[in-house]
């Protein structure tokens, strides 16, 4: 899987970079302090929690570097971390002190995945649904310069846009999509921020932050929002539909 490439988004990085820090302070401090108050340290036991703890923040913060799907595994992984001390200092002993960190911390890991969230880094895109038929993207033609082509856009929230298309576009360049739907045509322009070639030979992923300039172009994308969310879930339906009948013929 290819690295993410991008145009540097200064607001964005600035406050993910900080809050990924953040993180990774609060827990080893949550983890020394949990060591100190059941004065349990430089045992065999204290060593090894603190190596694997150490190797799973390193991971944890090159993978938020190079925008790669090991984010996730390893977010999870800290947050059951959080989580097991949020329980045991809650139902078991209590400090609240240590309390205090753990929720920091889980509030911080919180917000970081918040902000990777986005369509711009981690678009929501059925990878493992190779049905087009199936798969919850609304159909669209981009056009960038004088060059016309089809797309697909594959998630639409918080103002950011993901496409697919197997037309090669520069970071950087601004592109107008047209998305025809029902009896109605929609129309708006973003600027190619991130791209990724998940797979070779599958559609490349783009990143557009989309041009909110325009009285109506805000409810435009309001009524494309809902308009995607329902055709993932009709096109869920639809499969479960056929797969149903096709059982029942067989």
């Amino acid at each position: 899987m290819r690295k993410l490439f991008e145009i540097e988004i200064k607001d964005e990085i600035r406050k993910s970079t900080f809050v990924q820090y953040a993180v990774g302070f609060l827990t080893f401090a949550l983890f020394l302090l949990v060591r100190t108050y059941e004065q349990s340290y430089f045992n065999a036991g204290f060593y090894l929690e603190m190596i694997l703890l150490v190797l799973t923040l390193r991971f944890f913060n090159r993978s938020h570097l190079n925008k790669n799907y090991a984010f996730w595994g390893y977010a999870l992984l800290i947050g059951l971390y959080i989580l097991k001390n949020i329980l045991y200092f809650t139902f078991i002993t209590h400090n609240i002190f240590i309390l205090y960190f753990s929720f920091l911390a889980i509030l911080f890991l919180l917000i970081n995945v918040y902000i990777m969230s986005s369509p711009l880094y981690y678009p929501r895109v059925q990878w493992w649904e190779y049905d087009f038929r199936y798969r919850g993207e609304l159909k669209a033609r981009g056009k960038f310069q004088a060059n016309e082509f089809d797309v697909r856009i594959s998630d639409l929230r918080r103002n950011c846009a993901s496409i697919l298309s197997f037309e090669s576009l520069p970071l950087g360049s601004k592109l107008k999509l047209e998305i025809p739907y029902e009896n109605e045509v929609y129309n708006f322009s973003g600027t190619v921020k991130t791209l990724r070639e998940v797979i070779p030979g599958r559609p490349i992923s783009y990143g557009l932050t989309i041009n909110l300039d325009g009285e109506n172009i805000r409810k435009e994308i309001y009524k494309l929002e809902k308009i995607w969310k329902s055709k993932k879930k009709a096109n869920l339906r639809q499969k479960f539909s056929e797969l149903k009948k096709k059982n029942e013929v067989s």
